[in-house]
């Protein structure tokens, strides 16, 4: 179906009136389109004043509508009119591509003519609803609702897609449409969003199950310590990436940034997990500039050995060259490789022991430069990976005891709730102290304290398959430097490794 729209433009005493036709089709092809035809009628209305600049005392309408009457006068038709200035403020939103994720500049459309679905749920795009409500010809409450089952423009992972998917069944779209008020447009507007969704989706979740049955085929013995934890990634370039820990595979703290040249910045964009779009800017990832140097901590999670890639960098655009390295404790430093051309993903195997865990990983800059200053790097995963937590001492011990303290247990019967669907692995506890005392009197406090933790815990976890460590390594590696109290209290832990293999 075509329908007339028309717009008036006021110069001086003159108006132009340009009418064009829409489509009432609801997709990407005509939304660009739409854009085009905008174009047209600015560029009309150009040539218009050019040519009737010093004609002031006439006003001249003219209009194309459907096929029925194509030449018919408009003169007595009631016509709301749009102010130049607000015309253009539409049209410098509408043609800006709004190619970035960034709040301001955004427009209604994506470089590629894709609707900017993103930024117009956003608080920022609220303003540009009542621009695609005259467009789609629907009520602004329609917008709004419609906005709440149209996927994203990106889809991240499996999980987001299957959120996506959830969407699709909003009760208060579905209320809506059973009122009776919904209008023709908004019902084949979720109609088409709807189809786009499910399509999308499904393809997005064939792909990842591909690349996740890739990993178990290179780990035939591995399993998921937690299903529920699973989730599969794509990154800027459309590589899929699986990870067994999900968003627990992802670097969480960032320890040191040494920003290169000529402008490394804003180094927290590398943490969480990744978001996979092209189209990240400054505030989304960490800009490192030539030579500079990213240090990060894995907190609840660590880096380990598995068949295939064990870390994996998501880089924004092209692969820069950079230098990796992995340690266990932030000062002792193991040289695993580089990252460069088409791949984000190192494999550790050749430069580390079986069962090796570490919790930090460096990343420099090579002196390369492609356009961009030094690689702009999204998040840093562990591929295989392994469960961590943490317990603090103040709660499970008094100063200087093994014994544990009622809240103590009490604490450790919450984990082993948590841990209740990891069937089986290798449990590792772990004791540390801080430099208080002597090192040999840490130690041995810190090994005591873990076979404690280790005894109650195993009284908690029923119908498992686990095998189990006890550890003690006292004072030698602290998270943060013994340098105060609110440090050393830091320092003073009981951590839990889980291993899948």
């Amino acid at each position: 179906m075509l329908v007339r729209h028309n717009m008036v433009f006021q110069i001086g005493t003159t108006d132009l009136v340009i009418s064009i036709m829409i489509s009432q089709k609801r997709n990407t092809t005509e939304m660009t389109n739409m854009k085009k035809l905008f174009t047209i009628c600015i560029f009309l209305l150009l040539v218009f004043y050019s040519c009737k600049k010093d004609k002031t005392e006439n006003g001249i309408a003219s209009e194309v509508t459907s096929e029925e009457s194509i030449d018919k006068h408009i003169e007595d038709e009631e016509i709301p009119q749009i102010d130049v200035s607000e015309l253009m403020n539409v049209m410098g939103g509408l043609m800006s591509g709004g190619a970035t994720k960034d709040s301001t500049g955004q427009g209604m459309f994506l470089s590629n003519g894709q609707l900017n679905v993103d930024f117009l749920k956003s608080d920022a795009g609220k303003p540009m609803r009542k621009t695609f409500a005259q467009i789609a010809e629907v009520t602004l409450e329609e917008v709004d609702l419609s906005l709440t089952i149209m996927p994203d423009n990106d889809i991240v992972s499996v999980k987001h897609a299957q959120a996506i998917e959830e969407d699709l069944n909003n009760p208060k779209v579905e209320a809506y449409v059973k009122s009776g008020k919904a209008s023709s447009n908004f019902l084949e507007l979720i109609t088409d969003a709807r189809a786009e969704a499910k399509k999308r989706t499904a393809n997005f979740k064939k792909l990842a199950q591909i690349e996740k049955e890739k990993f178990y085929k290179e780990n035939p013995t591995w399993f998921a310590l937690d299903e529920s934890k699973e989730d599969t990634y794509i990154d800027s370039r459309n590589k899929m990436i699986y990870l067994p820990l999900g968003d627990a595979s992802f670097a969480d703290a960032v320890v040191e940034f040494i920003p290169g040249k000529p402008e490394g910045k804003t180094p927290e964009g590398a943490l969480g997990p990744a978001q996979g779009s092209i189209l990240l800017i400054d505030k989304d990832c960490v800009v490192m500039g030539i030579k500079g140097v990213l240090t990060l901590f894995f907190e609840d999670n660590v880096i380990t050995n598995v068949n295939g890639p064990d870390i994996y960098v998501f880089e924004v655009g092209q692969i820069e060259p950079t230098h990796i390295e992995i340690s266990k404790n932030g000062a002792d430093w193991i040289d695993v490789g580089k990252i460069e051309g088409g791949t984000g993903s190192l494999d550790i195997h050749d430069s580390v022991k079986a069962g090796d865990t570490f919790n930090y990983i460096r990343l420099t800059d090579l002196d390369t430069y492609s356009g961009m200053p030094g690689a702009d790097i999204d998040a840093v995963a562990a591929i295989g990976g392994a469960l961590r937590m943490n317990l603090d001492s103040a709660v499970l011990f008094e100063t200087g005891k093994y014994k544990l303290k009622d809240e103590g247990i009490k604490a450790i019967q919450e984990l082993a709730v948590k841990m209740k669907d990891i069937k089986k692995g290798t449990i590792t506890v772990e004791g540390h102290t801080d430099d208080v005392g002597s090192e040999a009197t840490n130690k041995s406090l810190s090994l005591a304290r873990a076979k404690s933790v280790s005894a109650e815990l195993k009284k908690s976890i029923t119908n498992t398959v686990f095998k189990w460590k006890e550890m003690g390594f006292g004072e030698s590696k602290p998270l943060v430097e013994n340098n105060s109290e609110e440090n050393r209290a830091k320092n003073r832990r009981v951590e839990i490794l889980i291993l899948p293999n």
